[in-house]
């Protein structure tokens, strides 16, 4: 090995050793992988989940903090709360619009310098500055807006994120992996099937439900019946709460070699699927009903990937109890 490159292997060790929860995080990779990457191109550590089961990752402010941000693959800039704000001293700079499942919205505009993931600065801008259940409590959102040339890897048994450089990132052994498009220059966009129908599919971990828009329904009316649910539910996106009531029992989905079964998706004229043109063509959101089922998630933003650590064998049921629905099984 190059002077260099055990310079920066040491300093990454030791950076991993004086965190025991980010070493136990990229604990399975060899080490050596990560010789040509500086500690600025990466970041990983211990995560929990907010009380509607997002992902919650330790984010710094302006160089404080740090504070809890909720990972959502789904919003196209991140967010941070009116309560953050004020705590901070950040005063509204103006206004903006707010994309959400819902609609669009009106939300004041925040200067933040930085948004930082340990070392890994995530870029910093004019933030919408929201309040309300959508953040369950937590002090803001991390979305896409960051993740240009990255990799956002979330291990849901070791309750661990890692944010990597893609032209560094480690190999995914034992990982499953399915090709996407970009689209608007941050969403990765993954095709699959329900049945025989194709369909585009996006994985958004803010969102707590899987939702199917019209399209998708109307394509699958002779073989899936929608139902109308007896106790409507309320979702929770970046935006304000919507109240679900009708779904679909999808008993097969497919996503390459992957196979998920009797998953449930709520059915809508979403303004989401409106915002990333995916009206006309059956589409569907994975939300954190069905990636929780999984190992883990990996979306590569430079690569368009988006890879999937399966369990064996796969896992039943689902924290999700829908209609007809014994439970959520993901698998070969």
């Amino acid at each position: 090995m190059k002077p260099l490159g055990r310079t920066i292997l040491c300093a990454l060790f030791l950076a991993l050793a004086a965190r025991g929860a980010w070493a136990e995080c990229v604990a399975a990779p060899d080490l050596a992988e990560y010789q040509q990457i500086t500690p600025e191109d990466i970041a990983a550590g211990p995560t929990r989940l907010d009380r509607l089961g997002r992902v919650v990752a330790p984010i710094s402010v302006n160089g404080q903090g740090p504070f809890r941000f909720i990972v959502d693959t789904g919003a196209n800039r991140s967010v941070v709360s009116q309560g953050l704000a004020e705590r901070m001293g950040l005063f509204p700079s103006g206004t903006g619009e707010v994309h959400s499942v819902y609609g669009v919205s009106s939300a004041p505009l925040v200067n933040v310098d930085a948004l930082q993931y340990g070392a890994l600065r995530l870029g910093g801008a004019s933030l919408p500055m929201l309040q309300g259940a959508i953040l369950a409590g937590e002090h803001g959102l991390l979305g896409v807006d960051g993740m240009q040339g990255r990799r956002l890897l979330m291990d849901f048994e070791r309750n661990c994120i890692e944010i990597v450089s893609s032209e560094g990132a480690r190999r995914l052994s034992g990982w499953t992996r399915v090709r996407g498009e970009m689209r608007f220059g941050h969403l990765v966009v993954i095709r699959g099937a329900v049945g025989r129908i194709p369909v585009s599919m996006f994985v958004d971990t803010g969102s707590n439900f899987t939702m199917a828009n019209i399209a998708l329904q109307n394509r699958l009316r002779e073989q899936v019946r929608a139902t109308r649910r007896r106790d409507p539910i309320r979702a929770f996106t970046a935006g304000q709460p919507i109240v679900l009531d009708t779904a679909l029992v999808l008993p097969r989905v497919d996503l390459g070699a992957i196979e998920a079964n009797n998953i449930v998706a709520y059915v809508g004229d979403f303004h989401i699927f409106r915002l990333w043109n995916l009206i006309d063509e059956p589409a569907l959101l994975l939300g954190m009903d069905v990636l929780s089922q999984t190992r883990g998630i990996a979306i590569d933003y430079e690569r368009a990937t988006v890879h999937f650590r399966l369990r064996q064998p796969p896992r039943t049921g689902s924290r999700l109890a829908g209609p007809r629905a014994p439970g959520i099984t993901v698998g070969f």
